[in-house]
């Protein structure tokens, strides 16, 4: 899979237990103590700083502009029954330059909790991916209820929504029980964007895996971690504002303000040349250069060459248009097609798009979040969709983005011309 990420976490158990801190202030005996926990999260902070980078690329591909933060490690309440406990996160916010173009009421005080962010979090009972919204994310949050007021946004939201797999939460951050978010309406996302104002905790949206689940399935959880992030990131894309992604008409009332400035600091200026022109007036006939006539001519002259200089202005407003037009006018990207997945690794006898899909068919993921990955359908759903368990996960997908494997043929086995015949003695 391009931008895979395996190997890059590697979770063992010591990771976990690096997190474990004794309570109650006891001391641990010396013989009991691990060589250095401090140590052991030092090395796992940059095992996950190496696979957040191997995933951005993939985010990138989203045309979302999100850099990489390494947080200190913090303190969190977790509603697993931990009341506190140190965990260590990395997280995916906006870039700078993002950032400086989000409409602000408030000076930034914290670029974490100004912004919505991606992020992956692990302590000694659990690693979690998962998409947080702050209330103080001001833009964030009113788009999202922006999104929640339109029918037609509003759809497009609960149909993304449906197809998250069933393991995929939602609620707000310290709630002991998060409903699942696939399930969630209108009227759920926004009372929990009323409980994230009241409470000040950040609405959450994720996948948690509890530390046994994790081990057990070594192998495969750091590409689960990274699909389930990509697609917690298609939620991302459509709540947070964006430029193209406007839904409170914060560019428009923008670009309204910057011209009212531009405006007055016009008027200021005029101002400003009318208070030096009363300050140097001097007594008695001011002299002039040239005559009416000539100060006339000079006008013309200036006046025409403005004219002139217009039109290869606006030809090259239209040239602008013209790029625009073109990059706009661009086809789509191309579907991942079967050809395509076999130049990714996949087998040509393994795809055989001629077989029907059922219950209990090997199937092979073409599009989304979760492309080029095995899974077998559970059921087969309304509206064409599948019900495809992808190792831990189980998801819905569409018909029309999975293609049936055939299981490789047993080898037989060959007789050989050499067997000594059964009465044979041995010599």
């Amino acid at each position: 899979m391009k931008g895979s990420t395996t190997g890059a976490l590697n979770l063992t158990s010591a990771d976990f237990d690096a997190f474990l801190e004794p309570r109650g202030g006891a001391s641990v005996p010396a013989a009991a103590q691990k060589p250095s926990a401090a140590a052991q999260r030092r090395v796992l902070r940059e095992r996950i700083e190496a696979w957040a980078k191997l995933l951005s690329t993939r985010l990138s591909e989203l045309g979302l502009a999100l850099e990489v933060v390494v947080p200190d490690e913090v303190e969190q309440h977790l509603s697993s029954g931990a009341p506190r406990t140190i965990a260590q996160r990395v997280l995916f916010v906006r870039d700078s330059f993002a950032r400086g173009v989000v409409p602000r009421t408030e000076p930034e005080l914290d670029p974490l909790r100004s912004h919505a962010y991606l992020a992956l979090t692990i302590d000694s009972v659990h690693v979690a991916v998962s998409f947080e919204l702050n209330p103080e994310a001001e833009a964030d949050v009113k788009n999202a209820r922006a999104r929640i007021a339109d029918p037609t946004a509003l759809l497009e939201l609960t149909t993304l929504l449906e197809m998250m797999p069933d393991e995929f939460a939602i609620g707000v951050l310290g709630v002991p029980h998060f409903p699942r978010a696939q399930s969630a309406t209108a009227e759920d996302i926004r009372a929990l964007l009323d409980d994230s104002q009241r409470s000040r905790r950040p609405l959450w949206m994720g996948w948690s895996v509890k530390r046994e689940v994790a081990l057990a399935h070594a192998n495969e959880i750091d590409e689960l971690l990274a699909d389930a992030l990509v697609a917690i990131a298609l939620a991302y894309k459509l709540i947070v504002w964006a430029p193209d992604n406007d839904l409170i008409d914060a560019t428009r009332r923008g670009a309204w303000r910057a011209r009212r400035a531009r405006a007055e600091e016009r008027r200021e200026r005029g101002r400003e040349e009318r208070r030096q022109r009363r300050q140097s007036v001097r007594k008695g006939p001011v002299r002039k250069e040239g005559t009416r006539r000539e100060r006339e001519d000079a006008r013309r002259r200036i006046e025409a060459a403005e004219r002139d200089a217009v039109p290869s202005k606006r030809a090259e407003d239209l040239s602008e248009e013209a790029v625009k037009s073109k990059q706009a006018a661009l086809p789509p990207r191309r579907p991942i097609l079967p050809t395509s997945l076999r130049g990714r690794g996949a087998r040509k006898e393994e795809i055989d798009t001629t077989l029907p899909i059922e219950k209990g068919t090997k199937v092979r993921v073409l599009a989304g979040p979760f492309t080029n990955r095995l899974g077998v359908v559970e059921d087969l759903a309304p509206k064409d969709r599948a019900r495809v368990r992808l190792g831990l996960l189980v998801t819905t997908l569409d018909l029309k983005d999975l293609t049936p494997v055939v299981p490789e043929p047993s080898r037989p086995m060959l007789g050989s011309s050499h067997r000594r015949p059964r009465n044979a003695r041995g010599r």
